[in-house]
């Protein structure tokens, strides 16, 4: 069983990157030349840990589908237990008693995909629910905080990187981590502390249960 959260937040925040530059050539007008300024970059991939009120929603969400989780879970650990059965009853049971056994898997398979699936699709919409105001404010800051600094472009390194449309960058036009300063500092969260760059969160986004 697989769980497909864990690509959301770069398919969610990679929209943030292309409005800078979709506005000024907005403004520029129609065949006009490229305004004069600087490019930048910024790694989206960390926003869900370091936007202080973007965790808090990934947390509250954690927290929404957590029962539902840990029965996946538990579920998972039953089909790996049935499948051990699979591979070392097939010449102890009897014929009717292993067959009773294939069918009971098949039917439990079949029930946790479905499971999986709908999990995965409430989960997602949560998600995008929760964060959509967050991820809004956060394209207007961007806006302001790139014509503040006389920034025209602004390339997701996540995505870029995806894609191969970025081979080379160099490190000081990288914006990731004032950005986020800025961001937060004027959208303090109380009780909600950034993970650090480079760990790994205490309580990371819901993850799918091992696949058996």
């Amino acid at each position: 069983m697989k769980f497909k959260l864990a690509a959301f937040s770069a398919a969610l925040l990679a929209a943030l990157t292309a409005t800078v530059s979709a506005q000024n050539a907005t403004q520029a007008g129609v065949g006009a030349a490229l305004p004069d300024g600087k490019v930048a970059v910024i790694n989206t991939q960390v926003f869900p840990g370091q936007i202080l009120e973007l965790k808090q929603k990934y947390e509250q969400v954690n927290n929404q589908f957590k029962d539902r989780f840990q029965k996946l879970q538990s579920l998972a650990e039953q089909m790996k237990t049935m499948e051990n059965d699979l591979r070392t009853k097939q010449n102890v049971l009897s014929a009717d008693k292993y067959q009773e056994l294939q069918a009971t898997y098949a039917e439990s398979k079949k029930r946790g995909e479905r499971e999986q699936e709908d999990f995965n699709a409430d989960a997602d919409k949560a998600l995008d629910i929760a964060t959509r105001p967050v991820r809004d404010k956060m394209t207007q800051f961007l806006n302001t905080y790139a014509a503040q600094r006389n920034i025209v472009v602004v390339i997701n390194l996540a995505g870029a990187a995806q894609s191969g449309s970025l081979a080379y960058w160099n490190p000081k036009l990288d914006i990731t981590d004032d950005f986020i300063g800025e961001y937060n500092k004027a959208n303090p969260v109380a009780g909600v502390t950034a993970t650090p760059p480079g760990a790994q969160p205490a309580k990371p986004p819901v993850k799918p249960p091992a696949k058996p």
